[in-house]
């Protein structure tokens, strides 16, 4: 093979790595320009930003990029209680997942399915998906994960008459976020605790 030959593919490798690096500071960029806009509760301005980040994933083929793009579209829709419009893109998000086997990724999507059922008041649902969420994060170890998903399926019970199994729950996910070294994720859930008495069911 000549030399002539053989400098092909390294330009296109480089050219390859370049347009690869390009586009990942694009999508660091708008995910950091996103999460501006909503810490201000600019709804639009991070929708577009998260729409074009999900656009950048397509073109490059990166169903990981593009499952994490529609959970981030889908948060939006959550902050603002559009459960429906939340569920329209999440749905999708799952099913792209299970077919690529991502298991931690789609525990995620399930939480965020589950806040969005559990908005429109369907709790039985939430719970249930919560549950499925939990058993992927107990097999896969995730001791943080499966404490704030325990923590989760605490609020629901808590929020429908429960406080026995939600106290069960909120014990349960505080020896776990405290295996894993979470000190916020230990603050959160002793906070949560001490809320028992007041939720509303």
């Amino acid at each position: 093979m000549s030399e002539e030959n053989m400098t092909i593919p390294e330009t296109e490798n480089r050219v390859e790595q370049e347009t690869q690096d390009s586009r990942a500071a694009q999508i660091e960029t708008l995910n950091q320009q996103a999460r501006e806009h909503l810490a201000a509760s600019a709804w639009e301005a991070a929708l577009n930003a998260y729409r074009q980040v999900h656009a950048l994933q397509e073109e490059a083929g990166d169903v990981a990029g593009q499952a994490e793009a529609l959970n981030n579209i889908a948060s939006v829709y959550l902050a603002r209680k559009e459960w429906a419009q939340a569920l329209e893109i999440l749905e999708p998000a799952r099913r792209m997942l299970q077919e690529r086997g991502d298991q931690e990724a789609e525990a995620t999507t399930l939480n965020n399915i589950a806040s969005a059922y559990n908005g429109l008041g369907d709790w039985p649902k939430a719970a249930e998906i919560y549950e499925a969420a939990l058993a992927i994060r107990e097999a896969q170890g995730d001791l943080e994960g499966q404490a704030k998903t325990l923590r989760n399926l605490a609020i629901i019970y808590a929020q429908h008459g429960n406080p026995t199994r939600a106290k069960s729950y909120l014990n349960k996910a505080l020896q776990l976020a405290r295996k894993a070294k979470s000190r916020d994720l230990v603050g959160i859930i002793r906070a949560t605790l001490s809320q028992l008495p007041r939720f509303k069911h």
